[in-house]
Order: structure tokens, then sequence, then C-alpha cells
């Protein structure tokens, strides 16, 4: 029974995606990091400098645009010397982590704990509280008073005896033709107030309704969005269960997939980044693994960068030749031996007895033209040979050469293990 397993899993791509977190967080605390981040700052600040005093020149008299000239210059210089610093500081810390890709994982248990992996659902917070918020009453145009009439009060006496009440007749006559004339101007501007303040009304209902609408929307949305939270959470855990029993039961595609997920832990540098290819044989109780690796030509080669005054070009200078393959062929043998150590160390419950490793390339042939792929590794071990070696204290193709791999003769340049003599 063999079950092959090619592409990362749910499970194994969120142990990969936090194993990922975890290791820039942990190179944030290496020294060649803060090397790195010191010079950025550095190259910040001259980078101000050489503006200020580029400005500074603009202003200045001929002597004083000569010195300013002089400092912009020297801050120039300045600045691009701190970018080759940066950039040295991110080549160092890219050869550290590839020199130390054995080292790396020993610091580590590669156990993973399943139970670990299961989730809980949790509560979504509503993406449009803005929504909530009724929409604000308007403020609406203020309700004219109503004029009011104030009758004449009637003439007494001897005013009332010598005609004062015809007088008064024709004065009530006047005060009420202008209390209408008000009254017709008070009923225009109420209607009119009314009229706006209907507009006012109908423009807020018209808000109003629209909110409430999106509110809705907005509410479906979020409660599908719970629900299909919550489902996904089911699945997961389900998956998880079926996952944990799946291996109680030596299930061949339980293992394969638990072993997807402790390699998946296993980060690697940027510079030096790998892929697998396993099955489980569940009848041998072996593993058969594939690394593939990057090719030589994705190997990071540069020595150091250096600022010319010149020319004003940071150059780089390049390893040795010798060296380049050195390391190369180190990587490879470290990673044959990683990814053996990460399987036995992880499978607590000895389930596989054994793994078949090849570390190889995915290349262009340069006789055919045609894509190949070319083993530079072959291990075959056992876990009572392999768990004695003591790896923190070996040399990685020292140790291959103990446990009987075939080894490239010349990895860098990708000799195939059948034919050492076809590429130099």
């Amino acid at each position: 029974m063999k079950s092959v397993a090619r592409r990362r899993g749910f499970l194994a791509e969120l142990q990969h995606q936090h194993r990922l977190v975890q290791q820039r967080q942990a190179q944030q605390q290496r020294a060649a990091i803060r090397a790195h981040n010191m010079a950025v700052r550095e190259a910040q600040r001259f980078a101000r400098e050489q503006q200020r005093a580029a400005e500074a020149a603009m202003r200045a008299s001929a002597a004083e645009r000569a010195a300013a000239d002089r400092a912009a210059k020297l801050a120039h210089i300045a600045a691009r010397e701190a970018e080759a610093e940066e950039k040295n500081a991110q080549l160092a810390a890219a050869h550290d982590a590839i020199d130390n890709l054995l080292t790396a994982t020993l610091e580590v248990d590669d156990w993973v704990d399943l139970e670990s992996l299961r989730e809980a659902a949790v509560d979504l917070p509503f993406d449009r509280p803005e929504l909530l918020v009724p929409s604000p009453a308007p403020r609406y145009h203020v309700v004219p008073d109503r004029p009011i009439f104030v009758p004449l009060a009637p003439p007494t006496g001897l005013s009332g005896a010598l005609g004062g009440n015809r007088r008064h007749a024709a004065q009530v006559e006047a005060a009420q033709r202008a209390y209408f004339d008000l009254l017709q101007q008070w009923q225009q501007a109420l209607a009119h107030t009314c009229g706006l303040n209907a507009m006012l009304r109908a423009a807020w209902r018209e808000q109003e309704a629209a909110r409430q609408a999106e509110l809705a929307d907005a509410r479906s949305r979020h409660e599908q969005a719970i629900a299909d939270h919550r489902r996904q959470i089911a699945e997961s855990n389900a998956h998880l269960d079926r996952l944990i029993a799946g291996l109680r039961e030596r299930q061949p595609a339980a293992m394969d997939e638990y072993v997807g997920i402790v390699l998946a832990n296993s980060i690697y540098p940027e510079a030096f980044e790998v892929s697998y290819e396993h099955s489980f044989d569940a009848n041998d109780r072996e593993l058969h693994i594939t690394v593939l690796a990057p090719p030589p030509d994705a190997f990071p080669t540069a020595k150091a960068f250096r600022y010319n005054k010149a020319n004003d070009e940071i150059t780089e200078s390049r390893l040795a030749a010798a060296d380049v393959k050195r390391r190369y062929a180190s990587a490879i043998a470290k990673t044959a031996l990683r990814t053996t150590h990460e399987v036995f160390e992880a499978d607590r419950e000895e389930i596989i007895e054994s793994i078949s490793l090849a570390v190889a390339v995915d290349t262009v042939d340069r006789a055919t033209g045609h894509d190949t792929r070319i083993d530079l590794v072959r291990l075959a071990t056992d876990r009572a040979d392999f768990l004695p070696v003591e790896l923190a204290r070996v040399e990685a193709t020292d140790t291959l050469a103990h446990l009987a791999a075939a080894v490239s003769k010349n990895p860098y340049g990708l000799v195939p293990l059948a034919n050492h003599g076809v590429r130099g």
C-alpha cells in the first residue's frame, strides 16, 4: 500500500505559514539582522543629511555653496557606504542561514502535537459598525408664528359723542386690512417652510431607509460569514479527527499527511528553499522522500559588496568557484540529513521504520533541452542506524558516507549519480 503526497494540505499549509512567522521573528534577534537594521537607519540618516545639505546649497552664497556641496558629497558617500553595509548584512545573514541548515533543526522538536492544530470558532466582528448608527434627524426650519389681531379699544366719553365712532370704525377697518395682509404673508411663509421641512423629512426617510437596507444586507453577509467560518472550523476539526484516527490505524494517507505537516514546519532560508514529494509504504513501513533543492544557478555566490567612490557604484565580489561548489555540496548533504532527522524525530510512535530519500534538482538537460530531474543524493537508512548519529558534531558529507549514501561527485555541476563523468 502506497500513498503519494506532492502538495501541502490545508493543515500543513497552516503550519508552514505559522513557522514562517516564527522564523521571521527569530531572525530579528540575530546580530546580522540587527546590523542590517542599523545599516538601514544609517543610510536613511545620511540621505536626510544629503537632502538638507543640497537644500542649504541652493540658498547659500558661493563660498557657502562650495562648503555645502562638499557636505552633500560627503553625505552621499556615507549614504552609499551605508547601503553597501546593508547589502553585506543581508548577505551575511543569507550565508549564515545556509551554513546552519542542519544545526537550525536540531534546536527544535520536530514532533507535531496534532491536538494543537484544533481550532475554535471566534466571534467575527461586524465589519460595518457605522451602519448601526441611525441617520441624524434633520434640522427643521422654524415654523413662523401666526399673527394675532388685537382689536382697537372703542372711543369713550366726549370723543365718542363728537364723531369718534366714525373715526374708530375707519381705524378698525384699516387694522383688519393690515392683519389680513399679515395673515396672507404668514400663510405663504408657513406653506414654504412646511414644504422645505417636508423635503428634509423625505430626504431623511430615504437616507434612513437606504441605511436600514444596507444594514440588513451587511448583517446577512455577516451571518453568512459566521456560518461559513463555523463550517470551516468544523470541517477542519473533523478532518483533524480523521487524521488522528488514521494515524492510530497506520493508514498510509494519514501518515503522508502527517509527514507533510512536519515538513511544512521546516522553514528553509529564502536563498535555499526546498519542496518535497513523499509517499509511505505501509507494508514495508518505509517512507520515500524526494527533496527538490534549488538549482546551482539560484545559489548565492556573492562574497561581499563594496562602494567605489570613483564611479559611485556598489560592486560585488564573488566567492571562489571552489568555495561555491563546496558550499552547495554541503547544503545538499545537510538537507538530506536534516530531512531524515526531522521525520524520524517527529514520528514518536515509530510508525516509520526506514527512509528512502533523494535530494534532487529539476533542471533542463543540456544535451536534449528536455526537462529532467537529477538526483544528487540517495540515502536509504533505518531508524536504528540513523538515530545514534550525533548530528550536532558531524560533517554532513562524512555522515552520508558513513550511512553508505550515494552522493554526486559534483553536485554544483549537476553530475548525476549514475554517470559521474558526464559533467564537470
